[in-house]
C-alpha cells in the first residue's frame, strides 16, 4: 500500500499542525468533483458535498481502513497506483464502495499539498463518477467479443459440417458469452422434413446439466424468463417447478428461426442475472448463425443424395439396357405361351382341362406384368399419349419439385382456373417440367424466385387452342450466344460434370413430339421463363380414340406378309391370322422378306406385320423400305421393346400401327381389324 494510503490506515489522535481554509472548504463543496484533503500523517480533514453525496460517508463515519471502500478486485491496482512520500501526482480508476453496498467507478487523481513557503503539507484528492462510462466501455467490449465470436462461429461452421459438433460448439458460446450455467436445444418430436403437425419437444443436445430436465407441453412461462421474439407464442418448455428447486432463477428461450417452430428453440439457465436486450440480440444472431449452418449441412446432404442419385441413374440404365434384351426374348416367350394356350383353351370341351389352361394364363399375365416393371429400368418404351390435365399434373408434384430446388430459391405456383387438358404422355410432361425446373435452380445460385404456372397459351399457326406450361426464374437471364446454341444437343453453360446437356434438347423433342412446342424468353438482369405449348382439347374424351375391340368388325380376307425372328412367334400368329381368314406369307428374316418383295410379292400384300428388334435389318428398317415402294402399305409392329428413336417416332404416324408384346388372340385379332378399317381396298390379287 502506498506510503499516504498506509498513514490513513491508522489515523493518528495527535492535533494536527495544519489548518484548513473554511472559506476555501467552501468553494470545494460548491464543485460537482469529489474532493479530499488529509494531512502527511494521513488524517482525512475535509471532504467535499459532492463526496459525502455520492459515497454516503462523511468523517464521523469513515472506516478506519480508506482501501475498505475499494473493491476487493481493484486492491492490488489500487494499491501500485498509490504516490511516493517524495510527492508527484497520480491518476487511477477502481470502484468505490457506498454506504449501501454498491460500488460504482471513478478516475481517481492525488496530488501534493504546497503551503505558501513551498513545503509540502498534506493530500489532495479528486475524483469524478465514471460509472456509466465504463459499463459503457464494457457493454463495448462484450460486443466486440461477441461480434469476433460470431465471425469465429460461422467460420467453425464452413469447417465442420457435423451437426452435433457445431450444436456443442453453438451451446458453448451460449454460456461463455451469456455468463449461462446451463443450455439446450430442443426440437419437436418430428422432424421438418415429415411437413407434418409439430411434435412434443425432445432434447437434442444438453450443456452443463448432469440430468436432463422434464420437457412439459403446456407451461406458462416463468416472470423471470427472458424470450425472443416477445410475442413469441409456444409454451415454456422447462418445468418452473423444477428450476425453484434447482435454484434457476433465469431462463433465455431463443428460437432457432422465429418464423418456423419445427426448427426448435435454444434454452439457457442461470442462478444469477442475465441482462436484457444485448443478450437478447447476441442469443438471437448466434441462434440465426446455428439456423444458417443447419440450412447449409442440409443442402450438402441433399447433393451427396443428389450425387448417388445420379449414380443410381447410371447403374439404372445399365440395368435398362440389359433389361430391354431380355424383356424382348421374354416377351416373345410370353406370347407364344399366351396365344397357344388360348387356342387350346377353345378346344377343349371340359370346365376342369379349361381352368387347368386358365391358370396357365394367369401366370403368362404375372410374367408379363414382370416384364413391365423390369422394362421400367429401360428408357425404350413406347410414347403412350392421353389425355393430361396440365393443372392436376403440376399440382400433384408440388412435393417433388420442391425437393429439387434449393433452400434459398422461393417457389410460386399459379395454378387457378379452369382445367388445361391436352393429349400427351404424362410421363414425358413430367421429365420436361423437370429438366425446366432443374436448369432455373442452377442458374439462382443466391436468392430467387421460381414460379411454375398453367394457363391459356397463344393460338397456333393454324388459329388452334393451346394450353400453355410455363417456368419462370430470376437468374441472370442469357445472352445472345447462348439463346442460339440453346436447343442444341449436348450445349451446355454449366461447370464439367454438372449437366449433359441434353435436357433442353429432350424437352423440346417431347414438345413437338406431342404436337406443341418449347419457346423462351429471357432477359439479362431478369430472368427466364420457358413456355410449353400444347394443343387444347375441350374434353378427355377426344384424346382417347374409341375402337370397338371387344366386338371387332369383319373385314375382307387380305394377304399379308409376316416377319418374325422367333420360330413360336411367327408360327402362333401364323395360325391366327389364317384363322381369320387372311393369306399370310411368313418370313423369319428380314433381308429375305425384303428380297421377296423387290421380286414383285409387295404388289399382292395388303398389310405388313413385323417385329421390330431383330438381327440384321430392323423391322423398322424393313418397313420404310417397303413403303418406299409402296407408300400406302399399312405397316403394325410387335414389339414389346423400342430400341431407337425413329422407330418411337413412327409409331402413330398415319399407316403405322403398334401391338405391344405379349399380346393375347383377342388383341391381335382387333389391332388387325383396327389395320384394314384404315387401309385401302385389298389388291386385286387377293381379292381374287
Amino acid at each position: 500500500m502506498p506510503h499516504f494510503l498506509r498513514a490513513l490506515a491508522s489515523v493518528s489522535t495527535r492535533p494536527t499542525t495544519v489548518q484548513f481554509d473554511p472559506a476555501w472548504a467552501r468553494f470545494l463543496d460548491s464543485v460537482p468533483a469529489l474532493f479530499w484533503v488529509a494531512d502527511l500523517q494521513g488524517r482525512v480533514l475535509f471532504v467535499n458535498q459532492a463526496w459525502r453525496e455520492a459515497t454516503g460517508f462523511d468523517l464521523g463515519t469513515l472506516p478506519s481502513r480508506l482501501d475498505e471502500l475499494v473493491h476487493p478486485e481493484d486492491r492490488i491496482r489500487f494499491d501500485r497506483s498509490g504516490i511516493t512520500p517524495a510527492g508527484g501526482v497520480t491518476s487511477f480508476e477502481f470502484r468505490l464502495r457506498r454506504t449501501n453496498g454498491e460500488f460504482r467507478w471513478v478516475l481517481e487523481r492525488i496530488q501534493p499539498w504546497i503551503d505558501g513557503s513551498g513545503a509540502q503539507v498534506g493530500y489532495i484528492g479528486s475524483a469524478i463518477d465514471v460509472h456509466e462510462q465504463k459499463r459503457h466501455e464494457q457493454r463495448l467490449s462484450a460486443i466486440a467479443l461477441r461480434q469476433t465470436s460470431l465471425a469465429c462461429f460461422g467460420r467453425f461452421i464452413l469447417e465442420n459440417s457435423d451437426c452435433e459438433v457445431v450444436t456443442e460448439e453453438a451451446l458453448r458460446l451460449f454460456c461463455d458469452h451469456l455468463h449461462l450455467s446451463a443450455a439446450m436445444l430442443l426440437r419437436p418430436a418430428e422432424a421438418p422434413e415429415t411437413g407434418g403437425s409439430t411434435g412434443p419437444l425432445e432434447i437434442v443436445r444438453v450443456r452443463g446439466l448432469d440430468e436432463d430436465p422434464p420437457i412439459l407441453s403446456a407451461n406458462p412461462a416463468p416472470s423471470s424468463a427472458l424470450r425472443y421474439p416477445e410475442d413469441a407464442t409456444r409454451d415454456f418448455p422447462l418445468d418452473v417447478a423444477w428450476m425453484e428447486r434447482g435454484g434457476w432463477r433465469h431462463a433465455l428461450v431463443v428460437p432457432v428461426d422465429p418464423a418456423d417452430a419445427t426448427r426448435g428453440c435454444f434454452v439457457g439457465l442461470s442462478r444469477e442475472a442475465v441482462e436484457g436486450s444485448s443478450a437478447l440480440h447476441y442469443a438471437r444472431d448466434l441462434a440465426a448463425f446455428f439456423a444458417v449452418g443447419e440450412a447449409r449441412e442440409k443442402a450438402e446432404r441433399h447433393l451427396r443424395q443428389g450425387s448417388m442419385r445420379a449414380l443410381q441413374l447410371q447403374k439404372i440404365e445399365s440395368v435398362g439396357l440389359l433389361a430391354g434384351g431380355v424383356a424382348h426374348d421374354f416377351n416373345n416367350l410370353l406370347t407364344a405361351i399366351r396365344c397357344f394356350a388360348e387356342i387350346l383353351r377353345e378346344d377343349l370341351a371340359g370346365e376342369e382341362q379349361r381352368g387347368r389352361v386358365d391358370d396357365i394364363l394367369h401366370a403368362a399375365s404375372r410374367a408379363a406384368h414382370l416384364v413391365r416393371q423390369l422394362l421400367s429400368f429401360s428408357r425404350h418404351e413406347v410414347s403412350q399419349p392421353e389425355a393430361v390435365d396440365l393443372r392436376a399434373l403440376v399440382d400433384n408434384l408440388r412435393g417433388f419439385i420442391r425437393s429439387l430446388v434449393s433452400e434459398h430459391v422461393r417457389i410460386d405456383f399459379v395454378l387457378e382456373g379452369e382445367p388445361a387438358w391436352c393429349r400427351a404422355d404424362p410421363k414425358q410432361i413430367e421429365q420436361v417440367l423437370f429438366n425446366l425446373c432443374l436448369n432455373a435452380r442452377d442458374v439462382m445460385t443466391f436468392e430467387g424466385v421460381l414460379t411454375v404456372g398453367v394457363g391459356p397459351g397463344p393460338l397456333g399457326a393454324d388459329g388452334e387452342r393451346r394450353v400453355r406450361l410455363s417456368v419462370r426464374d430470376t437468374g441472370p437471364g442469357m445472352p445472345p450466344e447462348v439463346q442460339a446454341k440453346l436447343f442444341q444437343p449436348f450445349f451446355t453453360t454449366k461447370a464439367r460434370g454438372r449437366g449433359t446437356g441434353l435436357g433442353l434438347a429432350a424437352s423440346r423433342a417431347i414438345a413437338r413430339e406431342s404436337g406443341g412446342e418449347l419457346s423462351f424468353e429471357t432477359e439479362l438482369g431478369r430472368g427466364t421463363v420457358f413456355h410449353l405449348d400444347l394443343p387444347e382439347i375441350s374434353s378427355p374424351l377426344e384424346a382417347e380414340p374409341v375402337f370397338e375391340e371387344s366386338a371387332p368388325v369383319k373385314h375382307a380376307p387380305r394377304r399379308i406378309l409376316l416377319v418374325e425372328d422367333d420360330d413360336l412367334v411367327r408360327a402362333v400368329t401364323l395360325l391366327l391370322a389364317e384363322s381369320m381368314g387372311h393369306r399370310v406369307t411368313a418370313f423369319g428374316d428380314s433381308r429375305e422378306a425384303l428380297a421377296w418383295a423387290e421380286k414383285g410379292g409387295l404388289a399382292e400384300v395388303d398389310a405388313l406385320m413385323t417385329d421390330i428388334v431383330m438381327p440384321g435389318m430392323s423391322g423398322h428398317t424393313l418397313a420404310l423400305k417397303l413403303r418406299d415402294l409402296r407408300p400406302e402399305l399399312p405397316v403394325l409392329y410387335m414389339s414389346g421393346y423400342v430400341d431407337d428413336e425413329a422407330t418411337r417416332a413412327a409409331i402413330g404416324q398415319p399407316g403405322m400401327h403398334f401391338l405391344a408384346k405379349p399380346f393375347s388372340n383377342h388383341d391381335l385379332t382387333a389391332r388387325l381389324e383396327a389395320v384394314f378399317a384404315q387401309a385401302p381396298t385389298p389388291s386385286a390379287a387377293t381379292a381374287g
